[in-house]
């Protein structure tokens, strides 16, 4: 072999190595669904090794955070290597800083962007395209989204199986009513 095929065989080597599995599935950008105006969902090649399907990850951006900002995130290493669709919506129903209104507004699953939490799990979860599994929906968030995920998973426990939060409040620490605590929610 000469040396510039064995050079471009190394290079192809080392590329393959370094980047991984990060851009084996694809990233869909700016979706409009579950009444949400922008998503991007990162769809991986995997599936779940722990049922039938794809696990799916909602999260939710904090204050001042574009969900662009997920693009860039390394979210899907772990999409790949745990089969999971991640869905990263930009609130409709924001208050100032772009934050998620936690704090405003009756917290029901009929309301504002808790009902559109809940129609996102049920638009992904119902389209075979994303074969995902109802039983591994879970949410996430980052600073207000996190309070925001917090109450969403409390209000519609039958359709996220989890929650992480992130830089945010936990249930019943907010006396100003970060997140109206989970005993509250409708």
């Amino acid at each position: 072999m000469n040396q510039t095929i064995k050079r471009t065989l190394v290079i192809i080597w080392i590329f393959l190595t370094f980047v991984g599995t990060a851009f084996a599935g694809s990233w869909q950008n700016n979706l409009s669904v579950g009444g949400f105006n922008r998503v991007h969902v990162y769809t991986p090649d995997t599936q779940s090794s722990i049922a039938n399907g794809r696990a799916l990850l909602v999260v939710l951006h904090g204050c001042t955070q574009s969900i662009d900002a997920y693009l860039n995130a390394n979210l899907e290493d772990a999409a790949e290597a745990y089969g999971m669709v991640i869905a990263v919506p930009d609130a409709v129903n924001k208050a100032g800083f772009s934050c998620w209104s936690y704090w405003q507004g009756t917290k029901s699953r009929t309301s504002g962007d808790y009902q559109n939490l809940i129609s996102l799990a049920n638009s992904l979860g119902s389209n075979s395209v994303y074969n995902i599994d109802i039983d591994q929906v879970y949410i996430s968030g980052l600073s207000s989204g996190a309070a925001f995920a917090n109450t969403t998973a409390c209000i519609a426990p039958d359709v996220f199986a989890g929650m992480g939060i992130s830089a945010g409040p936990s249930i019943g620490t907010s006396s100003s009513g970060a997140l109206g605590s989970c005993e509250a929610a409708n």
